[in-house]
């Protein structure tokens, strides 16, 4: 759903506009490793001798992916788009179940009856100072491979709608913006919005021009943010051109995620469904992209006021805020329906603990042919299935089960996996160990978002995998890109399949994998073409992050004393209580919260030299260690509040959260943060109390499970 960031920001969900893979402004945090191995052969979480065992697994496994199979799996899934609720879609199954079958596994699909939208036409005309209909199409070459079942330009989730008048530029149609043009006395009531792509998830764009009147809105890719001011265009390079369309969903998932007419329970048979009418994720007003071809020839015509300098972009002529003298008409004709989507899972069942689960997922539907999203992912998932299921045919058992998952519907609003989530709520909040997802891993630039507990496993597993460019390790390379430093780990907020996991659930939950610098996201030009040519040449970066994620599964699932690190999380937890009284407590005394995020460090890291003495002398017993584990996944559920957010009560986490204006990116401390920037003292008392009741929990688990 959105982008990956070069620097290392996680997920194609991080940094707006600049990426091809990921998006995500996420919020992020330095934290230091300490968890550093003082011998190589010694494994966090694991006595000596099960460290030599554990190590020889996983380097089978590593030897064990296969760039050509994911090479195979890669082209054979993105030759054809595989949009959610299609023919397409229903081919990708076919093929997946087919070649899982093939490599002697037995995977089980899952299907929910969801609402989804399409669109039976989608017509923009530019009327005044003159009439000229857009395109909302690629020029893709003939001969291209089902290009009659490449949707068009497309919003997911926006109403039909038919509607004309005066275009009023936004800029990236954030709260700012929106407030500048406020100030400069321009009013977007009754009026057509156009903003480009980037600052904010897409979806808080009409969200926010709703609240302020606007009948309508455009969104277009800038070449100033992705285009060729960044770099040679597509076909000659990875940036994107003048005809490319970044589609994506308008759902606000960070009011609640899924489908919209289900918010908290899995859309099974006989489930009660709520009307359209009063599902608050569905947006108001028709909203749909075109590309910067097509939009500037809107943007040059626009009169008014010059827009500001930073509001400039990247087409040849000066921005203006728009008069009466432009106009436009949108013509939308969405249908909506209710239609089946098809989850598809792989278990390898724990010998030890099979209730306790390990799941790595990673959406595969698309937009277009998506081979970098998230076919990338996907057929990496599939690849790490086959590497396992070999092990497995030769008597290797995890101690915990390990589930490989490929989600439907995450495009439209991360549909697949939270009516997954949903369905199995109970089970998966008793028992569930990590969510690790991947998505849009086709680039050569690592980078991780995840809980401030499993930083520590991700810096170790780094130390393991090769990254494929520079020969060194993972953590090594980051070491030579980063003068020194570690890496950051970004937090996680919002925009894939982690989502329900842990901002439902409380499960502890990574995204791991590699992103490039491009420009052809959710566009036609998604291809396999692109990927072998500029993104990812020789599938090389997809096998490192399947071997990556496999030995994070491997880690947690034979683990003797699990790998979270929470004395980490409750220093992360500290700064951020800091960062909050920056802010302003509005007369509320914190001090006593404060304390108890303390609490639960010391704690914590009494827990975790316990554990480790118990790892050294080889004494520990099963009790002691089902004790122990039993405290490590509880900690992150003690995070959670029954209530859910006050603002949206399907987000349940105390911690972390999708910011309401950013839609993606992390919001730490979202009851706090939210009721200081309402000035909301009575609401900043509650979410006080609130978390100090978590926190409180947390310490008290962590006590508990030392002897």
């Amino acid at each position: 759903m959105g982008k990956r960031k070069n620097s290392g920001s996680l997920r194609k969900k991080y940094l707006a506009s600049s990426m091809a893979l990921a998006l995500l402004a996420s919020a992020a945090l330095p934290f230091t490793h300490a968890s550093a191995q003082t011998k190589e052969e010694d494994l966090t979480g694991f006595a000596k001798d099960k460290s030599e065992w554990q190590t020889e697994f996983e380097t089978k496994f590593q030897n064990g992916v296969k760039e050509d199979s994911i090479k195979k799996y890669g082209r054979a899934l993105s030759k054809r788009p595989a949009l959610v609720g299609t023919k397409g879609n229903d081919a990708g199954v076919q093929y997946a179940l087919d070649e899982l079958k093939k490599a002697g596994l037995k995977p089980k699909v899952h299907t929910y009856d969801v609402y989804l939208s399409h669109p039976n036409s989608i017509s923009i005309t530019q009327t005044a100072p003159f009439q000229r209909e857009l395109k909302v199409t690629e020029d893709l070459k003939k001969g291209t491979p089902f290009k009659n079942e490449v949707v068009e330009g497309y919003n997911a989730y926006s109403p039909s709608g038919d509607v004309e008048g005066e275009l009023v530029y936004a800029n990236y149609g954030t709260p700012e913006d929106f407030k500048e043009l406020a100030m400069q006395g321009v009013s977007v009531k009754d009026k057509i919005v156009i903003v480009r792509y980037g600052k904010n998830f897409r979806g808080v764009k009409p969200d926010l021009a709703s609240q302020y009147g606007a009948k309508g809105v455009l969104i277009y890719s800038d070449p100033k943010d992705d285009g060729y001011l960044k770099g040679p265009v597509y076909p000659d390079g990875p940036w994107r051109p003048k005809d490319a369309i970044q589609r994506g969903s308008i759902l606000y998932i960070y009011r609640y995620p899924g489908d919209p007419l289900t918010p908290g329970k899995a859309s099974v048979d006989g489930v009660k469904r709520i009307q359209a009418n009063k599902a608050n994720s569905l947006p108001r007003i028709p909203t749909t992209p075109i590309s910067y071809g097509e939009a500037q020839g809107l943007l040059q015509a626009m009169g008014g006021k010059e827009a500001p300098k930073a509001w400039q972009g990247g087409l040849p002529f000066k921005y203006h805020l728009g008069n009466e003298a432009s106009k436009v008409r949108l013509n939308l004709d969405i249908e909506y329906e209710t239609k089946p989507i098809h989850d598809i899972t792989v278990t390898f069942k724990g010998a030890k603990y099979p209730n306790e689960k390990i799941i790595i997922g990673g959406h595969r539907d698309t937009w277009t042919y998506g081979a970098s999203d998230n076919i990338s992912s996907w057929s990496t998932i599939m690849e790490m299935a086959r590497s396992l299921g070999k092990l497995y045919e030769n008597g290797w058992r995890p101690d915990r089960t390990i589930v490989l998952a490929g989600w439907d519907g995450e495009e439209y609003g991360l549909l697949g996996s939270t009516e997954y989530a949903e369905q199995h709520q109970k089970e998966l909040t008793k028992d569930a160990v990590a969510y690790i997802n991947m998505d849009g891993i086709a680039g050569q630039f690592f980078g991780a978002g995840a809980v401030p507990s499993l930083n520590p496993l991700i810096y170790d597993v780094a130390k393991k995998v090769t990254e494929p460019r520079s020969g060194l390790s993972v953590y090594d390379d980051m070491l030579v890109r980063n003068d020194g430093k570690e890496q950051e780990i970004d937090l996680l907020g919002s925009g894939s399949d982690y989502t329900a996991f842990l901002q439902h659930l409380g499960v502890p939950s990574a995204d791991v994998g590699f992103g490039a610098a491009g420009g052809l996201y959710h566009s036609a030009y998604d291809n396999s073409d692109s990927v072998e040519r500029f993104f990812d040449p020789g599938y090389k970066h997809q096998a490192a992050a399947g071997r990556f994620t496999g030995l994070m599964a491997l880690r947690l699932a034979n683990a003797q004393v699990l790998p979270f690190q929470y004395s980490e999380y409750a220093e992360s937890v500290q700064k951020l209580l800091a960062d909050v009284e920056k802010g302003g407590t509005l007369g509320v005394d914190i001090s006593g919260l404060k304390a108890k995020a303390k609490e639960w460090e010391e704690a914590s890291n009494q827990l975790e030299t316990y554990s480790q003495g118990l790892l050294n002398s080889g004494k520990g017993k099963p009790k002691q260690w089902k004790q122990l584990n039993s405290a490590l996944i509880q900690q992150e559920r003690d995070l959670i509040s029954k209530q859910g957010l006050a603002s949206r009560s399907w987000f349940k986490h105390q911690i972390f959260a999708p910011g309401l204006t950013t839609g993606y990116a992390a919001q730490p401390l979202p009851a706090l943060v939210e009721a200081q920037q309402a000035k909301d003292t009575e609401a900043f008392k509650k979410a006080v109390k609130q978390l100090e009741k978590s926190l409180t929990k947390a310490a008290w688990t962590a006590e508990d499970a030392v002897e």
